[in-house]
């Protein structure tokens, strides 16, 4: 193994730094060989990876949270690359969907395997996302988390807090549906989420039926609810239960087109990615990853 370590000092409320002193001591009793690289700003990781098969590295990993897992993602996308991760973020949902442990000194043990599996990814607009897209109030919520760093740092709770706080200023939309050849109009909807995992914000189970490696998107639509119901159905969803309820609809596909009436906010793993329309492919098997 010859892996580049992409490490985000700023995952983890900033303590990736600190931890990154003791996990440097774990990764050399495994005999890991590796260089690092400290990202400095936004989307630096992915410029970092782009051409690290050509400069002979076999694995890449990621030390941070979900941003960090994104970034190098769409750097390795189509290089024969396999991708690691140490998760240090707040929210590490794709750990979580891998059952990779969330502990980075239980994760290292992991990478030194070197034991990988082909997982999907979810393309959209060109750019590749490794868990979940958030569509509508979801995406105004990572706006909002984006925006504010302090509600970043608080991960899960930062999440709730942002939830209701904008359940009441966030508009329903109508969205229209192309999933495969089935076509699907919705009114009052507030949010729609493209799953490639389970789970995202930290552990809710949005798309409770998704499988990383089953060739299938799972799409789940909020539609027709009251502030006060939309309320009571919230803590369902981290247990999964929300899909229960009849105004909770789950789909599955292998493309989603979807557009919606405003244009509406758009994220990927928690990193913001414009406005709607859209359009997800699954990519059966897209990446190699250790867990």
């Amino acid at each position: 193994m010859k892996a580049l370590l992409i490490v985000n000092g700023q995952a983890g409320k900033g303590k990736t730094r600190t931890r990154w002193i003791r996990l440097e001591g774990y990764l050399q009793t495994f005999g890991i060989h590796y260089d690092v690289h400290f990202t400095t700003r936004p989307k630096a990781a992915i410029e970092v990876v782009k051409h690290a098969a050509a400069n002979q590295y076999t694995h890449v990993i990621a030390v941070g949270g979900d941003g960090t897992v994104n970034e190098v993602v769409n750097g390795i996308a189509g290089q024969n690359i396999v991708f690691g991760v140490l998760p240090t973020g707040t929210g590490n949902d794709f750990a979580r969907m891998l059952q990779i442990p969330v502990d980075p000194f239980l994760a290292v043990k992991k990478i030194g395997t070197e034991v990988h599996r082909p997982v999907d990814l979810l393309q959209l607009n060109g750019g590749y996302v490794a868990g979940a897209v958030g569509i509508g109030l979801d995406g105004a919520v990572a706006e909002d988390i984006n925006r504010v760093s302090w509600k970043k740092r608080m991960g899960t709770f930062g999440y709730v807090l942002s939830m209701l706080k904008l359940i009441f200023t966030f508009p329903p939309f109508s969205v229209h549906l192309e999933i495969d050849s089935q076509v699907f109009d919705f009114q009052g909807c507030w949010l729609v989420a493209i799953g490639n995992s389970q789970f995202y914000g930290g552990g809710m189970k949005i798309c409770p039926n998704a499988k990383f490696d089953d060739g299938l998107l799972d799409v789940c639509i909020v539609h027709n609810l009251t502030h006060l119901q939309l309320i009571k159905l919230f803590p369902s969803v981290f247990t999964g239960k929300h899909i229960l309820h009849p105004n909770v609809l789950c789909l599955q596909g292998r493309s989603v087109r979807i557009q919606t009436d405003p244009a509406v906010p758009v994220h990927g793993d928690g990193e913001i990615l414009g406005k709607t329309p859209g359009e997800i492919y699954i990519r059966p098997q897209a990446l190699h990853v250790i867990y």
